[in-house]
């Protein structure tokens, strides 16, 4: 009793206070701990965890993956979720260049991040910081990269056993990069009539990619997975399943198109035949010495086009963009009227020799392109 009182002597007032509130919750949660062991148990998990989370932490972390009866958690390296991840997508079907695109992006996040880390170790904060170490990327493609992480990790989740916690997804409070606004570089006039001379006599087995992306917008992911029953004679109607956007579409077909559309016209079977994307702008380069930006074939529809129409809900609709989109890239585009009506009216001559592209190899005796 005496040594009790001493001790409650050397306590202040608050202390004392401190210690029957203390007290009160212990009692109150069905533990049978007494308030000393109760003190002795947090004391030595907080020194277990040595600053690296707070216990609050490592008990909502414990919940989450140890969710009663529901499998137990997978602990699973970066290197190893993206692979598998990539399966999972070549397996849903999605588009080739999609897949290729996941891959090579998490494989180069790959190469940043620390060794053999574990998809559930990581932060915002790592994963914005290996981004930056990747220099030759900007902010748009940093945006890109957090959605396609994003993507992953609420794919890693769903998985049994699940590879990281219930509702973990770190890229969710990624760093979100403002994007300057920057002009389209798109491919001209007297540079396209350079591109489709070239291709005819070197290449002509790209003709009808070239053609319809530069006359008809489409994309050229899009251009080599399209069939000849799709293109009629006044529209190419593009179905969902072999979009980008998974929306189907309805292009109408240019006078000009149409006349390159009937070099090449057959009842079915695929425009592009055996026609890799890997390299067009290279290809293009060679036969026609024309450097090529990234999409400006696709830009160059979009500016000449919304200069013929003057309406970027139109151009959106048959490119499959955003009027958002086609407004911020093409509404005020330096391109003429004129120069419009010309890209139109590339036509080619008359043939002198139509190539069988099934039977034949490429030849010198293509058509020209002409105005």
């Amino acid at each position: 009793m005496v040594k009790g009182q001493a001790n409650r002597m050397a306590l202040s007032n608050g202390q004392w206070q401190d210690v029957c509130l203390a007290l009160e919750i212990v009692r109150s949660v069905p533990t049978g701990d007494s308030l000393a062991s109760a003190v002795g148990s947090r004391a030595a998990c907080t020194g277990m965890l040595d600053g690296r989370a707070t216990l609050l932490d490592a008990v909502k972390y414990y919940l989450a993956t140890h969710n009663g009866n529901g499998p137990p958690l997978k602990p699973t390296r970066f290197a190893d979720a993206a692979k598998l991840y990539h399966s999972f997508k070549v397996r849903d079907g999605k588009a080739d260049s999609h897949c290729k695109n996941i891959l090579c992006r998490l494989g180069r996040l790959e190469k940043v991040l620390p060794s053999n880390v574990r998809l559930d170790e990581l932060s915002a904060g790592q994963l914005d910081a290996a981004l930056l170490t990747i220099t030759d990327i900007g902010p748009k493609t940093r945006n890109e990269h957090r959605i396609i992480l994003s993507n992953f990790y609420r794919w890693a989740g769903k998985q049994n056993p699940p590879l990281v916690p219930k509702e973990f997804n770190p890229a969710k409070e990624m760093e979100h990069h403002r994007v300057g606004h920057q002009e389209v570089e798109f491919l001209r006039v007297a540079d396209l009539r350079r591109v489709l001379a070239g291709v005819q006599v070197e290449r002509p087995d790209l003709l009808m990619l070239i053609a319809p992306v530069c006359f008809a917008g489409i994309r050229p992911s899009e251009g080599v997975r399209i069939d000849w029953s799709e293109i009629g004679e006044d529209y190419i109607r593009f179905p969902g399943k072999k979009s980008k956007t998974g929306y189907s579409r309805q292009i109408p077909i240019q006078p000009n198109l149409r006349r390159w559309v009937a070099l090449w016209r057959k009842e079915s079977g695929p425009v592009c035949p055996n026609v890799s994307l890997e390299h067009l702008n290279k290809a293009i380069l060679r036969v026609s010495g024309v450097r090529l930006a990234h999409d400006a074939k696709r830009h160059g529809y979009g500016t000449h086009r919304q200069m013929v129409v003057k309406n970027a809900a139109i151009v959106a609709d048959e490119m499959g963009n955003s009027d958002r989109v086609c407004r911020r890239h093409y509404l005020n585009a330096f391109c003429t009227e004129q120069e419009a009506a010309d890209r139109f009216n590339i036509t080619p001559e008359k043939p002198i020799n139509i190539i069988n592209l099934d039977e034949a190899p490429p030849t010198g005796t293509a058509v020209a392109a002409t105005i």
